[in-house]
């Protein structure tokens, strides 16, 4: 053994429908807690202890960042595929009839 301590590892795929939550829990004299409830999978996130920290800080604003990317991508994805349905439906509506 190397002689330096082992961390854990865990990667965890969260699958949104419809039956989502996401809640900020905030306490008067302790961290904030980020929870994402999706179906039967919860997950929080919190500092480490109760100092505060400038690293978190900087975490926090880098989740805040790829939050709003996603956002970004995700409504221009919903957007794409809309309209590829409408001109679909539209290409159907003004195909020519086989006798």
């Amino acid at each position: 053994m190397s002689g330096e301590p082992k961390q854990s590892y865990t990667t965890l795929g969260l699958l949104v429908g419809a039956d989502w939550s996401v809640l900020c829990h905030t306490y008067p004299h302790r961290p904030p807690i980020l929870v994402v409830d999706a179906g039967n999978v919860s997950m929080s996130i919190a500092a480490r202890g109760d100092a505060p920290d400038a690293g978190h800080i900087d975490f926090a604003y880098k989740l805040l960042a790829a939050v709003n990317d996603y956002l970004i991508a995700y409504e221009k994805y919903q957007f794409e595929s809309q309209e590829a349905a409408d001109a679909a439906a539209a290409d159907d509506v003004t195909a020519p009839r086989a006798a």
